[in-house]
Formats: structure tokens, C-alpha cells, sequence
């Protein structure tokens, strides 16, 4: 017969089964070894870049118990890059109930899970015709705000419900800062319509009232929709056959009917001449084409010249560029300038260690490159390339990126952050190639020739 050993043979006889060594933390929750209760717990600090970016995520951490049941070591065993130094710096500063077996203290261990969640930004008031929103951040607090604040931009939703453009019309600096960064993470509800959808978002920046936390509430409102013009083509009515005027019996052939508009002409808008074809007659000088009566020729500021009826061939048909009768069509006048001269946004960094290629405008602010923390502690390096765009404000939106995973955020980040100076109206796209070293980093920026 085999010996029996350990927890088996003290369970027979009744005894008390052996300790493991000192140095070896028992598992909470196995063997009869009761999971700690907790005695202090400190929040972890949500990161206001990963706020302003919508992430969240769960971080996994081991924590270690000593016998005076204060927090000995944290490992994390699930990483989330923007959350794991957050959640580990809250849990170092947990405390415990003395956790015993046997009557003797004990180091324990186990696992605990940190969940990084928003909640949805507190609307106040929200107009009738505005979609719903669905997800997004709260902006963050200034932290030099001790009193109430206000901001607001207008913003146009693209077809998914994303806030495609976006325009501040109010607000200090900062306010305006936070509140554009946490814009950019919103998604409202999509109608499944081709209107574009254009409101104003307005956000009361509320400090700590009572003990509790800093908070901000927002209105929307001044809704406007526009309908594209595709979809108004498409929509426009048919005129009725009845229409077009009867031909009397015995007269000449008409020319084809155009299509009438379905609304009177507006009388201020002038129609040129329609030049009529006439039977040469060597008795009389050609005649000069006129202009309907109260308009104006196309060509230069001419005074209207008295209506006169052309004498034309007997059966033959009237020109084809002749106006109906009974409802000319307005003559539309087409103005053309010279394009404005291209304007060069051949730019200076005034963000350290970032430099600009040509074509590339003004970078004013933002973060300077730095090699994230878990890379230096993991020894990664590696170039990170980041696709953006840049409004008329100037103002930056992420398309992509490429590069190592633990790069990745801190460029995003980066990116995010900047501030361009426009001298012209259209969006720009660009690329910004970050390259990370052990102890410094850099980055350049060039136009996307995708």
C-alpha cells in the first residue's frame, strides 16, 4: 500500500492539513481558501484621450495579498494599452480584510477584472428631428475649470450617422478643445435617408457640486435638413399632356414642346433674344434681334428693344429655338469668373520633433511624439503610419493605421491632438509616419498621394 501524503492523509486522520511555505501565496477561492473582502477601493482614473476616442475594454489583473492584507504586486494578464496603467496605479492602493486558514494569516492571490465603460453624454434637450444618439463621449473637464462654462459647435452627420463635419461657434479654447475631441467619437441613429442632417450642439461644462463629480449636459438644436439634388430631380412631378397648347386647324407645324415649368417665371430674371429667321427681303435691311418685352440681352447692358413681329416665309415652321407662347421658359444667365489663384500650404511645426513635407499646412499645436511607456518596457520599436484628413478649421480626422499594436494608440493620440492652420476651403488628406526609438521619437508629415 502506497503512503498517503499531504492534504489526503491529514483529512483521513482528522488532522489539520500542512501550510504551504510563507513565500507562496495561496489561490483565493480554492482549498477552502476564502476570498478577501475588500476594505478601501479606489476608482481607476478613466484617460481622458481614451475618453475624447471612445475605447474601452477590460483589463485582467493577478493581485497578490500580503498577511497585513495590503496589495504586494499587480501583474496584468489581459492588456488593454490606454487602461492598464490606470487600473494598476487604483488597485496598488486597495486594502483587504487579513485573509486566515488554519487561524493563521495568510498571502493570498487571485484575479480581478477592470471594465473601462461610458456612459452615453447626459442630453438635456434634444430637438424633434434629430437622430438619436447612440454613442460617444463626455468631454472631459479642463483642469484649470473651477466654474461653469459654455461651448457649442455646429455639426453635419455623414449617411452612418457619424459627425462628419464640424465647426465651433462658441467656447474658450480649452472648452472648445474638449468638446470638438469628444465630438469626433459620436454616432447618432441613421434615417436610411439622403437628407443631410446639420444641428447645433450646445454643452454646459458643469464643475463638482455636492461631493460629486464634474458633469456636462448638452441641447441640440436648430436642426436643418437639406434634401440632395438627386433626390429632387427624381422627385420632380411630370407636367400634365394638357399643357401644351392645341394646334389650331389650318395652322403651321409647331415646333416640339419643351417642358414648361411648373411655377411662373420669375419676372426679375431677364431672357435673352432669340434670334428668328426671316425671308431675305432686299427692300429692307435685316432686322436686329430682339429681346422680350422688360429684358435684357445676354450680351452687355443694352436697352430692351420695342417688340417687333419678324416676317417669316409663309409654312414655314418657327425656329426651333423659339419660346412657347404661353409660358416662355426663364432664361438662366451663367456668370464665369477666373479660378482663384492656388495658394501653396507649404507650412511650419510648431509641435517638436514633427516636420512638415511641402503641401502640408501650418501645424500649430498638439502632442509632440513620445515612445508609449510598455514600449520602452518591452523594448518595441517600430514606425507607425497614420492616415488623416484635415478640415477648413483645421481641425484633424483619423482614416487609419498601420504599424505595431502597442505603437499604434500613442500615434493615433498624437494625430488626434494636432491643429492645422488653412488658407483654403477644402479637405485635405494626409500621412503621418512616426518612427519610435528606445528614448526618443519623430514624426513626418506628407500628403496622402492615395
Amino acid at each position: 500500500m502506497k503512503p498517503l501524503h499531504g492534504f489526503v492523509l491529514a483529512s483521513i486522520l482528522g488532522l489539520a492539513a500542512p501550510l504551504p511555505g510563507a513565500d507562496e501565496p495561496l489561490v483565493a477561492g480554492q482549498n477552502d481558501v476564502p476570498v478577501p473582502k475588500r476594505t478601501k477601493m479606489v476608482s481607476p482614473q478613466y484617460p481622458p484621450e481614451a475618453q475624447a476616442r471612445g475605447l474601452r475594454g477590460i483589463v485582467i489583473l493577478e493581485v497578490v495579498i500580503d498577511t497585513q492584507g495590503k496589495v504586494s504586486s499587480v501583474q496584468v494578464i489581459r492588456s488593454v494599452p490606454p487602461f492598464d496603467e490606470p487600473a494598476t496605479a487604483a488597485v496598488r492602493q486597495w486594502e483587504y480584510e487579513v485573509t486566515k486558514v488554519q487561524g493563521k494569516p495568510v498571502s493570498v492571490k487571485f484575479t480581478v477584472p477592470i471594465l473601462f465603460a461610458m456612459k452615453l453624454p447626459e442630453i438635456a434637450e434634444r430637438q424633434e428631428g434629430i437622430p438619436e444618439l447612440r454613442a460617444g463621449a463626455v468631454p472631459p473637464m479642463p483642469a484649470d475649470q473651477r466654474e461653469r462654462g459654455q461651448a457649442a459647435a455646429e455639426v453635419t452627420l455623414d449617411a452612418d450617422g457619424a459627425v462628419e463635419e464640424l465647426r465651433i461657434v462658441e467656447g474658450s479654447p480649452a472648452l472648445a478643445e474638449s468638446l470638438t475631441r469628444a465630438l469626433r467619437t459620436w454616432r447618432f441613429a441613421s434615417d436610411n435617408s439622403e437628407a443631410t442632417v446639420s444641428f447645433r450642439v450646445g454643452a454646459t461644462f458643469i464643475p463638482p457640486e455636492k461631493g460629486g463629480g464634474p458633469r456636462v449636459e448638452f441641447r441640440l438644436d436648430q436642426l436643418r435638413r437639406s434634401e440632395s439634388q438627386v433626390r429632387s430631380a427624381a422627385a420632380a412631378p411630370e407636367p400634365p399632356p394638357s399643357a401644351a397648347p392645341s394646334k389650331p386647324e389650318g395652322a403651321p407645324a409647331a415646333a416640339p414642346p419643351t417642358t414648361a415649368p411648373t411655377n411662373p417665371p420669375p419676372p426679375a430674371i431677364p431672357t435673352p433674344a432669340a434670334p428668328t429667321t426671316a425671308a431675305p427681303t432686299p427692300a429692307t435691311p435685316p432686322a436686329t434681334p430682339a429681346a422680350p418685352a422688360g429684358g435684357a440681352t445676354a450680351a452687355g447692358n443694352l436697352p430692351a428693344a420695342p417688340p417687333s413681329t419678324p416676317t417669316a416665309a409663309p409654312d414655314s415652321p418657327p425656329p426651333p429655338s423659339a419660346p412657347r407662347p404661353t409660358a416662355p421658359a426663364p432664361a438662366t444667365e451663367v456668370l464665369t469668373a477666373p479660378p482663384p489663384p492656388e495658394v501653396a500650404e507649404n507650412g511650419l511645426s510648431a509641435v517638436p520633433n514633427v516636420t512638415l513635407s511641402p503641401g502640408v499646412p501650418d501645424l500649430t499645436r498638439g502632442r509632440k511624439p513620445v515612445t508609449p511607456p510598455f514600449a520602452r518596457m518591452s523594448q518595441t520599436t517600430g514606425t507607425v503610419e497614420v492616415a488623416f484628413s484635415v478640415d477648413a478649421a483645421g481641425i484633424t480626422s483619423i482614416k487609419g493605421s498601420s504599424g505595431p499594436d502597442v505603437l499604434k494608440p500613442a500615434a493615433e493620440q498624437a494625430v488626434g491632438s494636432w491643429s492645422f492652420r488653412r488658407t483654403r476651403a477644402d479637405r485635405i488628406f494626409l500621412v503621418a509616419e512616426f518612427k519610435y526609438a528606445m528614448d526618443n521619437a519623430t514624426a513626418a508629415v506628407r500628403p496622402d498621394s492615395r
